[in-house]
């Protein structure tokens, strides 16, 4: 496999510092290159030594100073001579997106960066989920799985957005020598209160999604499916993705399927996921999504 390039937010919270070591790990799997980048202002400054003054004469080289600082503190010194650093005078949000226009995968914590501690998700990584072009991992360190078996999970519903999100998950699942759970929720459709004029066969709602699922991975024909697993689950599909999940090593969902806001820049579903998980999750827009 070629080597790939992963883009991984950086400061000092305790938030970057998983999403930091998830990525070298992510980077390991796939011969990548990890890039940290730390966005810094002159009212936004980093120090390699926390202070309590305002420094005027605070620059690029005190920012970069700081970053390979935390870099160090964060995985030590050994692995941080692995990563490339670079410290850009900008908004975090958009320094982040921009520096991985060109990358294969953007990682970021679920709080820290610019965001407030008391949301499930910081607001430089909502913007990041909204806006990123590329594939994207919202880091939060579960309970650990130590002495289970890998597992990814990835939700389909038919559309091209989750088939392209499974299409990412198989190779993810390769690499990890995991199972892949392919999971399809499915509802009963709403009477309004109003009774049925024939019984409504859950059977026939839960089969119908069952195929959804193997059509779906029927679909990829030449990936390795030895250890694919497909699913039909009744629940709304944030819910039933979070359930089959709550012991995987990751989730993957496309930004967007089916439903009321396909206009929307990130599924209602996606959302949901990203400040729930209680794994790390990979957000998988289609290829051609062009950032507004």
């Amino acid at each position: 496999m070629a080597t790939k390039s992963i883009i991984v937010g950086v400061d000092d919270s305790a938030g970057a510092g998983d999403a930091l070591r998830w990525a070298l790990t992510e980077a390991d799997l796939h011969d990548a290159q990890v890039t940290a980048v730390l966005a810094w202002g002159f009212l936004d400054q980093h120090q390699a030594i926390p202070a309590e003054r305002f420094d005027p004469t605070y620059g690029a080289d005190e920012a970069a100073g700081a970053l390979r600082s935390h870099l160090t503190a964060a995985i030590g010194a050994e692995r941080a001579a692995r990563v490339l650093a670079t410290a850009v005078c900008d908004l975090p949000a958009r320094a982040l997106l921009d520096a991985s226009r060109q990358a294969d995968l953007l990682v970021v914590g679920a709080r820290g960066l610019g965001g407030f501690e008391g949301l499930l998700l910081g607001s430089v990584s909502q913007h990041c989920l909204h806006h990123s072009a590329v594939p994207i991992a919202v880091v939060r360190v579960g309970p650990t799985r130590e002495g289970r078996p890998p597992r990814v999970v990835v939700g389909v519903d038919g559309s091209d957005n989750a088939q392209h999100a499974l299409r990412w998950a198989l190779e993810e699942a390769r690499c990890r020598t995991a199972q892949l759970d392919v999971v399809t929720a499915w509802q009963l459709p709403p009477t309004g209160g109003v009774p049925s004029a024939a019984a409504v066969d859950p059977i026939v709602y839960d089969r119908a999604a069952l195929r959804v699922a193997a059509n779906a991975v029927a679909t990829e024909a030449d990936a390795d499916l030895t250890a694919v697993r497909t699913r039909a689950l009744a629940g709304h599909p944030a819910d039933v993705l979070l359930d089959a999940a709550a012991d995987a090593d990751l989730l993957v969902v496309g930004s967007r399927g089916h439903g009321a806001f396909r206009r929307a820049l990130l599924g209602s579903v996606a959302t949901h996921i990203t400040h729930h998980a209680t794994c790390p999750v990979v957000v998988v827009p289609m290829p051609d999504r062009a950032e507004p």
